[in-house]
């Protein structure tokens, strides 16, 4: 065997397939599909309390004084949260689970707010909101004839495709029920 093609065995070994966007398309092992997420029950987040599918936390204290005039940020938590969903796609809905959920609730950021009471904790988060259009990498295997795919990477295509699911935005929940 060449050096050649070894470095091609070896390209082709951790390249991802092509994205599809068809449930057609999927088959058991490694998948990497496109499609619109719904959840029936979603995630809250920790800071604002909204409806979400996937929530990224971080928390830290800004403190100045001292020697430097720049203030010193001190990270004290970051946490991924994941929950389960189903991708919508041409052909049908698939269900994913995450590898890692994540453990992190709304609790822990108040918790960390009574213990860093004052002007310099911050909470900040960022949010997969139901409806977004995301690209997802993972194995996907038949649990009771009916394809799961559990998630190791997801990507965010376009943050609000459409309002399916449930209404991310509290204003927009509103606007909904008059």
């Amino acid at each position: 065997m060449s050096f050649s093609s070894i470095i091609r065995s070896i390209r082709t070994f951790f390249t991802d397939p092509p994205p599809v966007s068809s449930l057609a398309e999927v088959v058991p092992g490694l998948n990497v599909v496109e499609g619109v997420i719904t959840v029936d029950e979603p995630l809250r987040s920790p800071v604002r309390g909204e409806n979400c599918v996937a929530y990224f936390y971080e928390s830290y204290l800004v403190s100045s004084g001292g020697r430097s005039p720049q203030p010193m940020i001190h990270r004290l938590r970051q946490a991924e949260v994941y929950g389960p969903f189903t991708l919508e796609m041409d052909g049908g809905a698939l269900s994913v689970v995450p590898r890692r959920p994540g453990r992190f609730t709304r609790e822990d950021h108040q918790s960390l707010a009574r213990q860093y009471n004052g002007a310099n904790f911050h909470g900040v988060e960022k949010i997969i909101a139901p409806g977004a259009q995301v690209r997802v990498r993972g194995r996907m295997r038949l649990v009771n004839g009916q394809p799961v795919l559990k998630m190791s990477l997801m990507t965010v295509l376009n943050k609000q495709v459409a309002a399916r699911g449930v209404v991310a935005d509290r204003k927009q929940r509103r606007k909904r029920r008059k």
